[in-house]
């Protein structure tokens, strides 16, 4: 194990919460614009209906992303009206409620990764390929040690989606 300066601690993790922070900033302001008018909550609801093969228990829904029930209820009453999701019930239990992806929904899930993704080579486009590599390689490096401290239990760390 090696033993760092406090300094050198401090700037990078002060790096670390700037970047997560202007990448929440962008992401929220990308999917908020004209284009494609969503919220977080309702992209991340398509995008775990994505991962469902074909229609999915709003309940499942609601624990798979961490919306209470009447939360996600608005939020797929949202996207039924921006054409995104289909709603409906079981034939074999009519007190279910289950809703899938439309086609439109896909292809919106599809064309945001694109925007994120041209983003992100805009961002990167001053960086040479070697040092890509080199930011690559200690991201993976960062990731890992990350990783494996929430894993060991090691305390005072977690990892959270509200960086």
């Amino acid at each position: 194990m090696h033993t760092h300066t406090d300094d050198a601690v401090i700037d990078i993790e002060r790096t670390i919460m700037q970047l997560s922070w202007l990448g929440q900033r962008q992401f929220m302001q990308l999917l908020a614009g004209d284009r494609f008018d969503l919220t977080v909550p309702q992209y991340h609801t398509l995008l775990h209906l994505k991962h469902c093969s074909g229609m999915c228990k709003m309940s499942d829904l609601a624990r798979a992303t961490h919306q209470s029930a009447a939360s996600l209820t608005g939020i797929v009453d949202r996207l039924l009206e921006k054409g995104l999701v289909e709603r409906g019930r079981p034939d074999d239990d009519r007190r279910q409620v289950i809703v899938g992806s439309t086609i439109r929904g896909r292809e919106l899930l599809s064309t945001i990764e694109q925007a994120r993704r041209d983003t992100m080579h805009r961002t990167l486009a001053h960086i040479p390929a070697n040092q890509m590599n080199e930011l690559q390689r200690l991201l993976s490096v960062m990731l890992e040690a990350m990783l494996g401290a929430l894993e060991s239990g090691e305390p005072n760390v977690h990892v959270s989606g509200d960086a």
